[in-house]
Order: structure tokens, then C-alpha cells, then sequence
């Protein structure tokens, strides 16, 4: 077992960061930043990213049998495909049958984003095999489509096309389908300002057709926030001015994939 340091833990919590296959018990006090579910063949996964306070992420899966024991506490998302690691962390989390899980009261109010900066992405340094959170002002906001697709059980997709701006000018086009799609949509259509920031969570980046890196939703995982109540959205507000113009671009054709 790894002894307890003042570098490895905090309060007799351990910090993600010091976890590795080598140790033998430790509890974790840390923050659920998402939650969804994954069909693998005959089996299930319950997926997690938890976040601590030292802003380090960490997977974490409970399989088959042992999802019943935590549906209770735990928001659970549709079951989907999934084959990113949704953080860099070496190493995840797997639930065992003794695994204990409780509820704590933190006064901490932190979130805990892993902001890429556009350039990086652009550039195409940055690991496309590892989600990754954006922000940036929202423009060009296409009309929402419906895409005919044979591999699809209901006939097609949904697909969405925009783009963010972050403070520096740089353009990243966002690709989203599906039900997080619509959701976009309809959130955009009945936005109460002109200027509207964007925080995008646990996003894949894939290459366009222009071979242009960009970013797109992993079904059951990305999460999106229109002008959140936090510091950055008032930074970035600041930045882009409230009569800002946006356009909305509509496509006239269907793309197929």
C-alpha cells in the first residue's frame, strides 16, 4: 500500500493524481462531472468522470451486475457506443462489490473544466483520443437539419453546424447530432440576449472534410451551457459586446454521411 503523505492526500482522502494499480486501500473525496452508460455486446457499463480539488480528473466504471447497486444515486443517460478516454488520466476507476459510495457535503463551489485553447486544436497538437472541454462566443449558427441515414434505426440524425469564438478571434466549427442537437437548437432559438458564450464538455475533435480539425458531441457524454452563472462567461460577456451580431446561416442541402 502507498503510505499516506501530505502529497498524496488531503484529509485522509487521496488525491487523484497519487492513484495508480500498486495501491491497495484509499478513499477518494472528489465531485461526479458526468455520468452515462455504455452497451458493450452482452455486457453494461456505468461510466463516471470525477473531478477532485486540485481540478485532476479520473474515469471511473462500474460493470454488469454492480450497476444496480449505485442507479439510486447516480444519473443515468441512454446506452450508447463509446471509445475515447474521456480524460488524460493514465489509469481509471473500477467498482468492486465492497466499493462504498457516500454522499458528503463540500463548501467548495469549483467547477472543473479542461478549456482547450483553439489554437492547440487548430494546430493539431492536441490528442484527438482524449475528450476535451471549449468556450467561446457562439456564431454562425446554422439551420438545424435532418440527415437521412440507412445505418440509423429511425431513418437519420439530426446534425447542426455553428461555430466559437474565443478572445483571441480564432474560429472552431462545432458539429452536434442527435438529441443534443435539438437541444442546442431549441436553447438558441429562445436565447434572452444577442451575445450567448458557450461552454462545451467532454467533446471529440474529428477532421472536417476541408481537413480542418473541429469538434463534435460523443453521444450520452457531451454537455453544453449556454452563458452559465460563472466568471468566465462574465469575462468573455465583457469581451464581446451585448449588440454583437450573429448570424444564422441556413443550409440549403443535406449532408450525407
Amino acid at each position: 500500500m502507498i503510505p499516506f503523505t501530505s502529497d498524496s492526500c488531503d484529509g485522509g482522502y487521496f488525491r487523484i493524481a497519487s492513484l495508480n494499480p500498486n495501491m491497495g486501500e484509499w478513499s477518494v473525496s472528489v465531485k461526479i462531472l458526468n455520468c452515462w452508460s455504455v452497451s458493450r455486446g452482452t455486457g453494461r457499463e456505468l461510466n463516471m468522470i470525477l473531478g477532485d480539488e486540485h481540478f485532476t480528473q479520473i474515469q471511473a466504471v462500474v460493470r454488469d451486475e454492480l450497476i444496480d447497486n449505485y442507479l439510486s444515486r447516480l444519473i443515468i443517460d441512454e446506452w450508447v457506443n463509446s471509445i475515447l478516454r474521456p480524460v488524460p488520466h493514465r489509469f481509471k476507476i473500477v467498482f468492486r462489490s465492497d466499493t462504498l459510495v457516500q454522499s458528503i457535503n463540500m463548501c467548495s463551489s469549483r467547477t472543473h473544466f479542461n478549456l482547450t485553447e483553439f489554437v492547440s486544436i487548430l494546430s493539431g497538437i492536441v490528442n484527438p483520443n482524449i475528450c476535451v472541454d471549449v468556450v467561446g462566443k457562439i456564431v454562425n449558427v446554422r439551420e438545424l437539419v435532418f440527415v437521412p441515414s440507412v445505418e440509423h434505426s429511425q431513418g437519420g440524425y439530426f446534425e447542426l453546424y455553428f461555430g466559437l469564438r474565443d478572445t483571441e478571434c480564432i474560429h472552431l466549427e462545432c458539429r452536434l447530432t442527435g438529441d443534443l442537437a435539438v437541444e442546442f437548437y431549441d436553447l438558441w432559438k429562445h436565447r434572452s440576449r444577442n451575445t450567448v458564450i458557450c461552454i462545451i464538455k467532454f467533446v471529440k475533435l474529428e477532421l472536417s472534410q476541408e481537413h480542418r480539425w473541429r469538434c463534435t458531441n460523443v453521444t450520452g457524454s457531451t454537455r453544453i451551457m449556454l452563458n452559465p452563472d460563472l466568471s468566465i462567461t462574465d469575462e468573455m460577456l465583457c469581451w464581446n459586446p451585448e449588440n454583437d451580431q450573429v448570424l444564422i446561416i441556413t443550409r440549403k442541402k443535406n449532408a450525407m454521411e
